[in-house]
């Protein structure tokens, strides 16, 4: 969906591998663009601070640039824009009719993962340990590996009262996927 244009095309080789350092030709080669268009994208990425450039000889190297949260929102759309080619949420869904809430937390959901992280996923549903079993067996079809946690409404209180320090981490930086944010009252 995303890959038809230039641009695109440059962010996600760009993005997909943030503590890489590319070169135009490097850029070029690895995107399928010409060097003229990975030139201007390289620019324009420079220009917006979604890269950094570091001179080495006569060699300019662009590298991502993770402080920028423009950076970053583009990383987190690059990632779910995988999920959902994956089709993993709906097979989750399709093996338990009784999911709540699925949100991607961690590393993937604020940004700054980089092709060695895995997919941190949490599932609420209100299922016995089967359901639980089937949903983990899903755990495959994306390009990085997915770490699914799967909690019953009551476990997630339990959790929430005993492992707030997660809680909190989950709620304040997630992406709903399916449901609501699993809040504790």
């Amino acid at each position: 969906m995303l890959t038809k244009y230039a641009l695109i095309k440059a962010l996600r080789v760009t993005l997909s591998k943030p503590a890489r350092k590319f070169s135009i030709v490097g850029l070029s080669k690895e995107s399928g663009l010409a060097a003229s268009a990975a030139k201007y994208c390289l620019e324009y990425m420079l220009e917006m601070e979604i890269v950094s450039l570091e001179v080495v000889g006569k060699t300019h190297q662009y590298q991502a640039n993770l402080e920028n949260p423009l950076t970053r929102q583009w990383k987190i759309l690059f990632s779910l824009e995988d999920l959902n080619k994956s089709k993993i949420v709906k097979s989750i869904l399709k093996a338990s009719k009784s999911v709540l809430s699925i949100v991607l937390y961690g590393s993937t959901a604020s940004g700054r993962d980089d092709e060695n992280s895995d997919i941190d996923l949490l599932v609420i549903a209100d299922v016995k340990q089967e359901g639980k079993d089937r949903i983990a067996a899903l755990a495959t079809g994306t390009r990085r590996e997915p770490n699914i946690s799967i909690y019953t409404p009551e476990e997630w209180r339990n959790k929430a009262r005993k492992d707030n320090v997660f809680y909190q981490k989950v709620l304040l930086n997630s992406v709903e996927l399916y449901g609501e944010k699993p809040v504790v009252l």
